[in-house]
C-alpha cells in the first residue's frame, strides 16, 4: 500500500527520518511519527498512566494481594505488562504488587526482559518514555497492519522533522526561536507536530508578548523508542548519520 508523505511549505531540512526498531503491540512505528488516534487527548498530560489501579467507585480501598516469591512476582509483572497498552512506571508496578521494593521490581523487569529475549518470542520488553511496555517485533508489523486493516501512516516531511529536531535539542523554546534557526516560517510544521502530539505547550516565556514555549512529549519518546531525552544522539553523532 503506497504511502503519502505529509507536504510542508517550509524549506527542506537536513535531518533524515530515524526509524524505530520495534513496534508497540498492535500498531506501527516505522518512523518518527505519532498515531493520530493515539493516547490521551490532553496534550499537556504527564507520564503515561495505564489505569491499572483506577478506582471508578471512588473507594480508596484496594483489593489486598499476597506477597509472592521471586518467580511468581515476575510472572505477575508479565501479566501486568500484557494487559497494559502504554508504558508503565516501576512505581506503578510496585503499587500493583502490594508495595514491592522499587529496586526489586526493576531487577525483576530486567530478568523478564532477558527471559523473553532468550525464548525468542514475537515480542520484546522495552523501557521507553519513563516506563516499560511489551512490543511486537518490527518484522511482524506488516502482518499486524493487515490483520487489523491498519493503513500505513503518513511520514513526516524532512522540513517537519527538522523543526522537531530543533525543538528536541533546544527545548523549552518558542516558535520564534525555531524560526530564527530555520530561517523560514514554521507555523505549518508546529501545527502538524501538535496534531500528532509530538510537542506540547509547556508555558509562556517571560518576554514581550509572552509567547508560548514548547517541549516534546512522552509520545515523542515512545516513537523514538527511548527512555528519556538523555538518549538522544548528540548533534555530532546525528550529523554522521546524514
Amino acid at each position: 500500500m503506497a504511502e503519502e508523505n505529509i507536504q510542508d511549505t517550509d524549506a527542506p531540512g537536513d535531518i533524515e527520518e530515524i526509524e524505530a526498531l520495534e513496534q508497540p503491540a498492535g500498531e506501527e512505528n516505522d518512523s518518527l511519527e505519532a498515531d493520530d488516534t493515539g493516547a490521551s487527548a490532553d496534550e499537556d498530560a504527564g507520564p503515561y498512566d495505564d489505569g491499572l489501579l483506577d478506582d471508578e467507585d471512588g473507594d480508596n480501598e484496594l483489593e489486598p494481594v499476597e506477597q509472592l516469591g521471586r518467580d511468581e512476582t515476575r510472572a505477575v509483572l508479565h501479566a501486568l505488562l500484557f494487559v497494559s497498552d502504554k508504558p508503565t512506571s516501576v512505581d506503578r508496578f510496585s503499587e500493583a504488587l502490594g508495595g514491592v521494593d522499587y529496586d526489586v521490581v526493576r531487577n525483576l523487569l530486567a530478568e523478564l526482559r532477558e527471559e523473553i529475549d532468550d525464548l525468542h518470542l514475537p515480542y520484546v520488553l522495552r523501557e521507553i518514555a519513563g516506563g516499560y511496555q511489551l512490543a511486537t517485533r518490527s518484522e511482524f508489523a506488516p502482518y499486524i497492519r493487515r490483520m487489523f486493516q491498519i493503513k500505513r501512516r503518513n511520514r513526516l516531511s524532512k522540513a517537519v522533522l527538522e523543526t522537531l529536531a530543533i525543538i528536541a535539542y533546544k527545548q523549552p523554546c518558542t516558535r520564534a526561536d525555531v524560526e530564527s534557526i530555520r530561517g523560514v516560517s514554521v507555523s505549518h510544521a508546529f501545527e502538524i507536530l501538535r496534531e500528532k502530539r509530538l510537542i506540547k505547550v509547556a508555558g509562556v516565556a517571560e518576554t514581550v508578548g509572552r509567547p508560548k514555549i514548547y517541549r516534546t512529549t512522552d509520545e515523542f519518546l515512545a516513537h523514538f523508542g527511548i527512555k528519556s531525552l538523555k538518549e538522544l544522539p548528540t548533534i555530532e553523532e546525528l550529523r554522521e548519520t546524514i
